[in-house]
């Protein structure tokens, strides 16, 4: 398994792991993680405590993490964005 520059950066920024502990994250999701879409040609998707994981395929059939999303953040939307300016 490997991971993306974009997912090392998302993982260390979302979830708050040092770096050489994202393998062994990735290892628990893949194991533990509930399954969201089924596996495709392109990827799949998995969820682990809250946060939306998102691996694509490799040309080997590896797996590589693309991206992590917390599904469950508020965006704010412009309009609240520029009242709260005031």
């Amino acid at each position: 398994m490997k991971i993306s520059k974009h997912g090392s950066k998302r993982i260390k920024e979302r979830i708050g792991l040092p770096k050489r502990a994202h393998l062994r994250h990735l290892q628990t999701v893949l194991q533990c993680g509930e399954l969201v879409t089924n596996k495709t040609v392109d990827g799949f998707k998995m969820m682990h405590n809250g946060f939306l994981y998102i691996f694509a395929h490799l040309q080997n059939n590896e797996p590589i993490l693309v991206t992590t999303y917390d599904p469950n953040n508020a965006f704010t939307a412009p309009s609240d964005f520029e009242s709260k300016k005031k």
